[in-house]
């Protein structure tokens, strides 16, 4: 949405949602290969126990909210069907039939190397002149040692590479030699207005002061001992445990980010959100069975703009002065914003 705004006001028609399967992005990428040569290899007890996680029961829950971010991405965005082609030179036929100008990046975690990072998420389908990132995001310390050749072949063949967190552009750096734009998240980059557009209130009976908490991990420790502090109710975005808050689609969470008395979070475009919105948040370290560490990016965020101090621990939360200096921030953003499309505009060879 947010990238989609951005390029629409410059005057591009924008296609959302590519997406390629091919023999090669199978071979080389996918774990569904692994599994799969595991159980032919493997005896079927291994497997079971310690290979094949157990299967996950998708709850009525679930269903609700996917089809309430459906609704939203058909509402907001142009949305291509998957193209399904037997290799990526076939690809690039079938997209040239659509006489597209360049095809951009930008997805949240697009080449992260645990669960993304596909062959198609690098553009491998399209002419190597058209191949673009804006503000794509890597999301990890490190690519893993058996991964960095087929990333440095990625990189050296993108036109032009923006990424949103500091360590994407070392990473680029120590494999390529290459420097890569440092941009922020276009989520950061609209105008609250732009946003407005999207927020919807929830038809749920809210109190008009509020805590709103999103985890995308374990909820801190330190959260109920705060409410207690502040005599607030506890909005819950993430949890299960809270079904008509867990189903609320993209605009509705909007709406709660928007109107909290305090954020707290482990999730970068909840802190995103917060900035854009003025709002008093702290963040803490994502606590994830399994799950790399990925808080490079919010460390990123909160050094540009000065708010070090809403990095608390998972245990208490030292409460801080308000923040003062959103004016300062807003207009960062501005310059940040205008640089940006400058150096995409530069990349596609637009004045």
């Amino acid at each position: 949405y947010a990238l989609t705004k951005l390029l629409e006001a410059e005057g591009f028609r924008v296609i959302n949602g590519i997406r390629v399967n091919t023999k090669q992005d199978y071979v080389i990428c996918s774990p569904g290969i692994i599994k799969m040569l595991a159980k032919i290899l493997v005896p079927y007890r291994l497997v079971k126990d310690r290979i094949t996680p157990k299967p996950v029961k998708r709850s009525g829950l679930l269903e609700q909210r996917e089809a309430g971010f459906v609704e939203f991405t058909n509402r907001y965005t142009s949305v291509l069907p998957p193209v399904v082609a037997p290799n990526h030179r076939k690809a690039m036929q079938i997209f040239n039939q659509y006489g597209i100008d360049c095809f951009v990046a930008g997805s949240d975690q697009v080449w992260n190397p645990v669960f993304a990072g596909y062959a198609y998420e690098f553009l491998s389908f399209a002419p190597k002149n058209k191949r673009l990132s804006f503000a794509a995001s890597i999301g990890v310390e490190n690519i893993p040692a058996e991964k960095e050749r087929r990333y440095r072949k990625y990189f050296k063949n993108m036109k032009y590479l923006s990424v949103r967190e500091q360590r994407a552009v070392e990473i680029i750096k120590e494999l390529t030699g290459r420097d890569a734009d440092l941009t922020l998240d276009p989520t950061l980059l609209l105008e609250p207005e732009q946003w407005q557009e999207a927020v919807k209130k929830p038809e749920l009976d809210l109190e008009s002061n509020y805590i709103c908490t999103y985890f995308l991990g374990e909820a801190s420790e330190a959260v109920q001992c705060f409410a207690q502090e502040k005599g607030l109710p506890v909005y819950a975005l993430n949890s299960e445990k809270c079904p008509e808050l867990f189903i609320l689609d993209p605009g509705e969470f909007l709406y709660m980010i928007q109107h909290a008395a305090y954020v707290l979070t482990d999730s970068f475009h909840a802190v995103a959100f917060a900035i854009k919105f003025h709002k008093e948040f702290y963040v803490f370290d994502r606590k994830e069975s399994g799950m790399v560490n990925m808080f490079s990016r919010i460390e990123t965020i909160t050094n540009r703009f000065h708010l070090e101090n809403r990095i608390q621990s998972r245990d208490s939360i030292v409460e801080e002065p308000p923040v003062e200096h959103w004016e300062e921030i807003d207009r960062e953003l501005l310059m940040e914003k205008k640089r940006s499309i400058e150096r995409l505009k530069f990349a596609m060879e637009i004045s």
